[in-house]
């Protein structure tokens, strides 16, 4: 299994810990501590282990969150002359939603340009809803009914995926607030396990020192 991007207190607990158990279980074997201490010693273990599922979960979390944001396709083409051949993303800005969008470079006609989609499935459902919303008043003044029928079948269509898209996103953010809570959890753990580690090195420094 691939190891797991561990934060810098996560690494410096798992090196304190094993640290710890090495040197308790040299001490134990020497007679010079209880074997009662095992139990600290199985504990440190434990955690470390802890730690470790910890830091996967968050991987994963952070992994397929990536991949949400990555979900929208821009099909986005020069507005001057209308093609997506020559384009180069060049960054990304808000509009005047605060939607996110990503800005490109006509490489044919030298101009740059901000698409009018946002680049992400949270902006994506706000822009579709606006959307629709724009689109059902269109119908209260519209006098074609050819043009209706494809006022009705394209709102259909967007409600549809807007059906689907949202408990995606819905499932992503609790699992994110989720792992946020969970953080703090382990950030409060990881510092009063290490102070107490500490504590407890320095009672074994005790025990190696030589007798007088």
């Amino acid at each position: 299994m691939k190891q797991p991007d561990l934060k810098a207190n996560e690494r410096e607990l798992i090196k304190l810990i094993r640290f710890f158990s090495k040197r308790a279980k040299s001490l134990i074997e020497a007679g010079k501590l209880d074997p009662e201490h095992e139990k600290l010693t199985s504990a440190c273990q434990n955690l470390e282990q802890q730690l470790y599922t910890h830091a996967h979960n968050r991987t994963a979390i952070l992994e397929k969150r990536a991949r949400l944001e990555k979900v929208v396709e821009d099909n986005a083409q020069c507005p001057q002359c209308k093609h997506a051949d020559m384009l180069k993303r060049t960054g990304t800005t808000s509009n005047e939603h605060g939607w996110r969008c990503n800005t490109y470079k006509c490489r044919r006609c030298n101009i740059t340009f901000t698409w009018n989609r946002p680049n992400n499935p949270w902006h994506l459902v706000e822009f579709l809803e606006l959307y629709i919303n724009e689109l059902e008043n269109s119908l209260h003044t519209e006098q074609s009914e050819q043009m209706r029928q494809h006022i009705v079948t394209s709102i259909a269509q967007m409600q549809e995926s807007l059906n689907r898209l949202r408990p995606v996103l819905q499932d992503s953010d609790e699992e994110v607030t989720a792992l946020d809570q969970k953080e703090q959890e382990m950030t409060r753990l990881i510092h009063q396990f290490k102070n107490y580690l500490l504590i407890e090195k320095i009672k074994l420094d005790t025990l190696e020192e030589p007798e007088l």
